[in-house]
């Protein structure tokens, strides 16, 4: 085997350094209102825009998701770990949990941009375990391409099937509560109408088949 197949390989959500960047900024806002408030003129608008400030950046700074993940191929182990300002937790399973990488997609809406070009796809890679689902990030590709080269990569590691199985990306989102996603994948991929999409949201939601085929609405639902 060769060695570079012994090296991990890591995806990182943010970073720890970003978290402080922005407390810091929070600090210096508020030595800025400090010297506003003890000066000779006082500015009621800036005080209260830099009090606004300093809160905004602390907030960020303290809700900001930092979020590691490891693929181990010396240990066969995935770990995830997820830091928050005062707590740290770490999520952990072996390569044989896997049964499988699973392409979804979803669509990110930009209301700054024209009707035609508002919904824009995004797309995910998850681990598919047996009864849960891990993404490998939590911030999602701009590009089917760019997933699936990030998917390959962990398959040349963990030796299971990449799947971009539209039926089981739509499954997942609807199990995992994210029905509003499940909902717009089903009309903008399937032509369903929103009440077929919403029914079909929800008996994936639940775990059941649901009564519209998607088979009969789009012979050929693979995404590639």
């Amino acid at each position: 085997m060769p060695s570079l197949s012994l090296k991990p390989l890591i995806f990182r959500d943010n970073s720890e350094w970003l978290r402080y960047l922005l407390l810091a900024g929070a600090v210096g806002m508020c030595v800025l209102v400090f010297n506003l408030l003890t000066g000779a003129e006082g500015n009621v608008g800036k005080v209260i825009g830099g009090t606004l400030g300093a809160f905004l950046l602390a907030f960020s700074g303290y809700v900001l998701q930092v979020r590691r993940l490891v693929i181990d191929p010396i240990r066969l182990e995935i770990s995830v770990t997820s830091k928050g300002l005062a707590s740290t937790v770490t999520d952990r399973f072996g390569f044989s949990e896997v049964l499988k990488l699973l392409v979804v997609l979803t669509y990110d809406r930009d209301e700054e941009l024209s009707p035609a070009t508002r919904q824009g796809e995004r797309w995910s890679v998850l681990f598919l375990l047996k009864n849960r689902s891990i993404p490998v990030t939590v911030n999602p590709y701009t590009s089917k391409e760019q997933a699936m080269c990030e998917a390959r990569r962990i398959q040349q590691l963990l030796r299971v099937e990449i799947s971009d199985n539209l039926e089981e990306g739509l499954n997942q989102l609807a199990q995992t509560g994210r029905t509003i996603d499940a909902v717009v994948v089903a009309r903008q991929q399937l032509g369903m109408t929103l009440a077929q999409a919403k029914e079909y949201s929800d008996q994936a939601g639940n775990g059941r088949d649901s009564p519209i085929s998607v088979h009969k609405l789009k012979p050929d639902h693979h995404l590639g």
